[in-house]
C-alpha cells in the first residue's frame, strides 16, 4: 500500500473549515481512497505536510493486510526507526490470535529536519470519557511540570467514538458540552474530524490494534503546534495486556518534536470514578457512550451500566445529570461481559457493592457473570471461526443467535 499524495484544501462540507488530504492506494484492489482531517481554518497553518502522521495511521493497516508501507512523504527519523519495533510488537502479542499480523517493509524518505513549529503547546486527547477526565483533572493538580507539562488544549476526535455519519446536530450538542467542559476547568478546546473510521483503516482491529495509532496519527498532523500529548491510559493495576493504546507502543509513535505521554497507567476504573466524582465539571459533561452514535449516553450498554453501577455503590449517582435514565438492575444481570477486562471491572463493583452493602447490586453483577460463564463456551467457538477465511459468514450468523437479549 502507498501514500500517493498529501494535500490541504477548504472542506467541501462545513464552511470555515480545512482538510489535510491523502490519497492511498492498495496493492489488492485499483484507485485510491482519500483519508481526511478536518479543522477549522484558523488552524490551517498547522497542520503537516510530513509524512509521519500517514505512517503512524497506516501502520496497522499495513500490518493487517501484509502490504508493503510506502510512503511518499519525509518522515521523522525517530518515529520510522521505531515503527519496525511497533510491528514486531504487535506480531509477539498476537502471534497466537492474530497470526495474519505481518511486520512489513517500510520505504520512505527520512527527513533531515523537523517541520518548523508554529507554537509548541501541550494537548490531552480528550473523549469526555472518565479515563480523559482523570487525565485532565489530574495534570491539573501536578507540580512537576518538567516531567508532566501543563496541558493547554484538550483535543476532541470527532469520527472516533461519535461516528462520522451521525447527524451533524449531534456533532454541535457534543462538541458544546466538551468545550464547555474545557472552558470552565480554564483550558482551551480544539476539534477535529477525520473519515479515518471509515476508510479501509476499519480492518485493523480497532480495540486490539489501531486506536493508539489513529490518536497519534492526530497528534502528528498537528505537529507544527503541539508538543506533548496526553494519551490516558486504559489497563488498570495488574492487567496490562496487549492493546491498541499501550505503554510499550504509545511512546514509539513520538517524533524529534512531539512525543506521546501514556498517562494514567495501573489505576482502577472505579478509583478514576470516585475522583471524577468530585469535579462539578466531570458530572455534567461526562460522555462514555460508543453505542449509540449521539451526544448522549444511552444508559443500556455495558459501558454506560458500568459507570451507573460504579456511581450507585458510591452514593454519587445524584450527581451526575448526563445519564438522563434510573439505573435498571434488570438490564444489568443480562450484560454480556464479551472479555476478561469487563470481567474484572464488573467484579470490581460486585466487591465494592458487597462491602457498600448494596446486595441488589451484588444479585445483578453475580447474574450477568454467570450468564457470561454459560455463553463464553460456544462464543469462543464463534470468535474462532470469526477469524477463519471462509467461515466467518458463519459466525455472523451464529453471534446475534447467542447473544439475543444480552446488553452489549
Amino acid at each position: 500500500m502507498e501514500l500517493v499524495s498529501i494535500r490541504i484544501e477548504e472542506s467541501h462540507h462545513a464552511a470555515g473549515r480545512v482538510r489535510l488530504v491523502g490519497e492511498v492506494a492498495y496493492d489488492d484492489r485499483p484507485g485510491t481512497e482519500a483519508y481526511w482531517l478536518e479543522v477549522d481554518e484558523e488552524y490551517a497553518g498547522s497542520l503537516s505536510l510530513s509524512g509521519s502522521p500517514w505512517l503512524a495511521w497506516l501502520l496497522p493497516l499495513a500490518s493487517t493486510l501484509g502490504q508493503k508501507l510506502r510512503i511518499g512523504a519525509p518522515v521523522d527519523p525517530l518515529l520510522a526507526e521505531n515503527a519496525p519495533r511497533i510491528m514486531k510488537t504487535w506480531t509477539t502479542w498476537y502471534r497466537k490470535r492474530f497470526p495474519h499480523l505481518r511486520a512489513v517493509p517500510i520505504e520512505a524518505e527520512v527527513a533531515t529536519a523537523p517541520p518548523a513549529p508554529l507554537a509548541r503547546e501541550t494537548g490531552a486527547f480528550f473523549s469526555g470519557g472518565i479515563d480523559s477526565f482523570y487525565t485532565v483533572l489530574g495534570n491539573l493538580e501536578r507540580e512537576d511540570r518538567e516531567r508532566f507539562p501543563k496541558i493547554d488544549r484538550l483535543l476532541w476526535v470527532g469520527g472516533f467514538d461519535l461516528p462520522i455519519e451521525s447527524p451533524e446536530e449531534e456533532f454541535v450538542r457534543l462538541r458544546a458540552r466538551l468545550s464547555a467542559a474545557a472552558r470552565d476547568l480554564g483550558l482551551r478546546f480544539f476539534d477535529v474530524r477525520t473519515n479515518l473510521r471509515q476508510t479501509r483503516f476499519r480492518e485493523a482491529r480497532w480495540g486490539n490494534l489501531s486506536h493508539g495509532p489513529a490518536l497519534a496519527g492526530v497528534g502528528l498532523a498537528l505537529e507544527r503546534r503541539f508538543e506533548t500529548f496526553y494519551i490516558a491510559a486504559t489497563h488498570e493495576r495488574g492487567e496490562i495486556r496487549p492493546w491498541g493504546s499501550h505503554p510499550d507502543t504509545d511512546p514509539l509513535l513520538s517524533t524529534r518534536s512531539t512525543r506521546f505521554v501514556h498517562d494514567g497507567l495501573g489505576i482502577r476504573r472505579s478509583d478514576k470514578t470516585e475522583r471524577i466524582s468530585r469535579s462539578d465539571v466531570a458530572m455534567r459533561s461526562l460522555h462514555v457512550c460508543f453505542r449509540s452514535g449521539t451526544a448522549d449516553n444511552c444508559c443500556d450498554c455495558r459501558k454506560c451500566l458500568l459507570g451507573m453501577l460504579t456511581l450507585e455503590v458510591f452514593g454519587l449517582m445524584s450527581r451526575c445529570s448526563v445519564f438522563p435514565r434510573p439505573l435498571d438492575l434488570e438490564r444489568v444481570r443480562h450484560v454480556y461481559l464479551r472479555s476478561p477486562s469487563y470481567w474484572r471491572l464488573y467484579t470490581d463493583i460486585l466487591v465494592r457493592a458487597r462491602k457498600a452493602g448494596r446486595k441488589d447490586i451484588a444479585k445483578a453483577i453475580a447474574a450477568c457473570r454467570l450468564r457470561y460463564l454459560y455463553t463464553k463456551p460456544a462464543m469462543t467457538v464463534i470468535d474462532w471461526l470469526a477469524e477463519r477465511r471462509g467461515l466467518w459468514r458463519v459466525a455472523r450468523r451464529l453471534r446475534p443467535a447467542f447473544l439475543e437479549g444480552t446488553v452489549r
